[in-house]
């Protein structure tokens, strides 16, 4: 038994050091799991593996002894504006799930680690906006757009509590390490109108979670889970970043980085002993991200890059059909409106709203599991036509953006 916690506690460090940047619906990743993801993540509602620790930590309740899950997400993002390129680039996420019950009580322990959130984008500096941006005075109502970078590692000790056969429910801390922020751009282009600038840093911020289960009959669970929004308080060293009246800067400085609330409800129906259905409705409350205000090391201002997200509501829908008692396949569906606003708009998160279809599959042997499963997630074409009053400036984003992601997740759980 030391042996296996000891080589858990070693995976989970080695995990946070790996956690890497995607970029999903806005900047969030709900999926922490292959049997999840292979149902559209709609998974609140059965969260029937240690991944409960995440998507619903009442329901390890439903764990029998020691389980172990590690897996990791490979995700392949594609995004193009008038026809030219964002840099390829391919993450992996990894995320890695434990749940025990204590000895023969009621009480449950759960510790999980994965990438709730994360982005990643890299324009070349010859980028149609870039190119129409080179060709003003540069001012701080737009940017030239390079690199961006988020990389997130939550940390989540939980426990949950039987209060009887029906009813349980979780809790617990949620630890946000942001290992890595990168907000870069300029351009030298030797003719005067060149400038460059960065910044680098990184951070973290504390949250919680709770969260229900409840088994009214033998054929329908309902779950809900609320994961608190956190304000990460970043630092870091900005180089050249441009200030609120375009003078240069060189030295410390730190951002407030927030990351939104969301809540989901999920219903798991047992049509019969082969057949589940999922529905999730799954709601971030991306309004909490209202700007970004980089400051100096003293606490003035630096820069305010405005964003006023909207809230938006996901439908998940998901099921699984078993073979038999080893093979079980799946199959989903999800749909989400960008929280993205027109207003703010930028090449460094070309979002635009999303739909899924996902399919999975899985070996159980009793002693271990194997899961596997494949997103395509498909972006609306984003149609950018700005509306402000400084047209020379504000319209240089102004046209057609696509966006398409490409998911594989692989885990697997051994049981104890």
């Amino acid at each position: 038994m030391k042996r296996t916690l000891t080589v858990f506690l070693v995976a989970s460090a080695m995990l946070i050091l790996a956690a890497g940047p995607v970029m999903a619906g806005a900047f969030r990743i709900p999926e922490a799991s292959s049997t999840a993801m292979g149902q559209g993540n709609a998974f609140v509602g059965q969260a029937d593996e240690p991944s409960a620790v995440h998507y619903n930590p009442a329901a390890i309740t439903g764990l029998e002894g020691i389980q172990i899950q590690a897996g990791f997400i490979q995700i392949t993002p594609e995004s193009e504006f008038e026809g030219v390129s964002a840099k390829d680039q391919t993450f992996y996420p990894p995320y890695v799930f434990y749940a025990n019950q204590i000895s023969d009580s009621d009480w449950f322990i759960g510790f999980g680690i994965n990438a709730p959130f994360g982005l990643g984008t890299e324009w070349d500096e010859n980028a149609p906006f870039n190119a129409a941006f080179r060709a003003i005075t540069p001012i701080n109502e737009a940017d030239i757009v390079t690199e961006t970078t988020l990389e997130i590692a939550k940390i989540a000790p939980v426990a949950a509590y039987r209060i009887n056969d029906q009813f349980s429910i979780g809790f617990g801390p949620e630890y946000y390490d942001v290992q890595k922020v990168v907000y870069k751009g300029g351009s030298s282009d030797g003719a005067g109108t060149g400038w460059d600038y960065s910044m680098k840093g990184d951070g973290d911020g504390l949250g919680y979670v709770i969260s229900t289960l409840y088994q009214p009959t033998d054929a329908l669970r309902v779950g809900f889970a609320w994961h608190s929004g956190v304000t990460a308080e970043l630092s870091g060293k900005a180089f050249m970043f441009p200030d609120n009246v375009g003078a240069p800067y060189s030295g410390k400085a730190t951002v407030d980085l927030d990351l939104p609330d969301t809540m989901a409800l999920g219903l798991h129906y047992v049509i019969n002993e082969a057949f589940t259905v999922n529905l999730d409705l799954d709601q971030t409350m991306w309004s909490d991200y209202e700007s970004l205000n980089f400051k100096r090391s003293d606490g003035s201002a630096l820069r305010d890059i405005e964003k006023g997200y909207d809230d938006v509501l996901a439908i998940r829908l998901g099921g699984q059909y078993m073979l038999n008692d080893q093979w079980t396949l799946r199959a989903g569906f999800h749909s989400e409106p960008t929280p993205v606003v027109e207003d703010t708009f930028d090449p460094r998160l070309p979002d635009a709203d999303a739909t899924s279809i996902t399919v999975g599959a899985g070996y159980d042997a009793g002693s271990y599991a194997i899961n596997f499963s494949y997103m395509a997630l498909s972006k609306a074409d984003r149609n950018v036509d700005s509306d402000e009053p400084n047209p020379l400036i504000d319209t240089i984003f102004d046209g057609k953006y696509k966006s398409k992601v490409d998911l594989v997740a692989i885990d697997a759980i051994f049981r104890f």
